[in-house]
């Protein structure tokens, strides 16, 4: 993470290649692994580095440029069907972050496509997208279609995460922020009509969200896997690397500033998520985003970066619920709190199965059928694991809050 933000490669003179190996699987997941091999690359001499890990690397970026160049074919089919049938949309994230965040399409691992659609064209877009053969595999009431394509076959949980991808989820969204009965309201933040730019990536035209509207969605969407238990550090490192591209931009600055702080609770989120992004990944923030930083971090928001942020952002997926320490303070009705956390800590719903995109034969084979039953043991545990972990922790919380005089953000 420091190497990321410095180039500095004597961080790694005494790492041993027993730590890189053992923490290349973390790498994977926390979607570290490209960048940190690009970098390498772009350096040329990593010494420090064994030359084995390099390799490595390497071959992650190499084998993830072929998987990234079939998901463009994928998300060029859709995009045309979108346009075809005339729905006014947008992506979000994936494709849309280049380069504002990344050099080439090689440097980022994307599983799905994201599309923000017009409220009124939801169905519409919806069509479209089914004539691909994909079907609905959920839709909210909150305005979010989830649109699946069955898969002959499934990325077990310690798959390969570069290799060739099958069709990929789309999900639809009407609007850039979405939530259930019980959880955090955020006023509308409209896309259209000025919302929206033609961009390019490697000869795909598509439209997506403006600098300053896409700069918001990225801090709403780590907000949205805080209210989860875990998100990906790339995350994090998007927006990082997004400062540092147009950290002159002063206009941008002034629009994202205005669009955060159009309510106190929304404001207050945004700037826990910039405060683990400089935790993170440090840098200057540009004035505007320092504003927004330095007069709405809660006491609350402080305390917990200071004391909870490394255990939370270097966890394995799927994560901890230690985030629901720093998550009251946004409910403004206690009984819906209540509500929330007991659906939290007691998840009554059915749960994740291991592979929703496998075909039916797929999920019938025996050794799909054990790693399920496997991977359901591991989310029972995982519940078990960090309800207790959360329990113990919220004690030492509540103590640190009486005595707390104030923390180092």
């Amino acid at each position: 993470m420091r190497f990321l933000g410095t180039d500095s490669l004597e961080l790694f003179v005494a790492v041993e290649e027993e730590v890189w190996k053992g923490n290349l699987r973390w790498l994977d997941r926390s979607g570290l692994a490209l960048p940190l091999a690009a970098r390498f690359e772009a350096l040329r001499l990593a010494t420090g580095v064994p030359p084995g890990i390099r390799g490595a690397l390497q071959s992650r970026l190499l084998d993830n440029h072929k998987r990234m160049e079939r998901m463009l074919e994928f998300f060029q089919e859709a995009t045309r069907v979108l346009n075809a049938a005339g729905a006014r949309y947008c992506c979000l994230k994936g494709f849309g972050l280049i380069p504002d965040c990344f050099d080439g399409i090689r440097e980022r691992h994307q599983v799905d496509f994201d599309f923000l659609v017009a409220p009124e064209d939801l169905k519409l877009a919806r069509s479209a997208i089914e004539s691909l053969g994909y079907h609905t595999q959920y839709a909210s009431t909150s305005g979010e279609v989830r649109l699946i394509k069955p898969w002959k076959k499934h990325i077990g949980v310690n798959g390969y995460l570069y290799q060739v991808p099958e069709a990929p989820p789309v999900e639809l969204h009407s609007g850039m922020w979405e939530h259930d009965d019980d959880e955090i309201e955020f006023p509308s933040l409209f896309m259209f009509p000025d919302a929206a730019e033609v961009h390019e990536v490697c000869g795909v035209e598509f439209p997506r969200l403006r600098p300053a509207h896409q700069f918001t969605y990225l801090l709403l969407h780590i907000f949205r896997h805080l209210l989860g238990s875990w998100t990906r550090l790339l995350s994090l490192y998007e927006v990082a690397r997004f400062i540092r591209t147009r950290s002159t931009d002063n206009e941008l600055w002034v629009e994202v500033s205005w669009l955060i702080s159009r309510d106190n609770r929304l404001t207050s989120a945004c700037a826990l998520i910039l405060g683990l992004v400089d935790f993170a990944f440090p840098q200057q923030l540009p004035e505007a985003l320092r504003e927004i930083y330095a007069g709405n971090l809660s006491a609350d928001s402080g305390l917990w970066i200071d004391r909870c942020a490394t255990a939370w952002l270097l966890a394995d997926p799927p994560g901890n619920k230690l985030n629901l320490l720093v998550q009251k303070q946004f409910w403004l009705d206690r009984n819906i709190w209540r509500r929330y956390l007991r659906r939290r800590l007691l998840p009554l719903r059915a749960p994740h199965r291991l592979s929703d995109e496998a075909l039916r034969s797929t999920r019938r084979a025996p050794v799909y059928r054990a790693e399920e039953v496997r991977y359901q043991a591991g989310r029972t545990w995982y519940h078990v694991k960090s309800d207790c972990t959360y329990l113990m922790a919220l004690l030492r919380w509540n103590r640190r809050r009486r005595v707390n005089t104030g923390s180092v953000y």
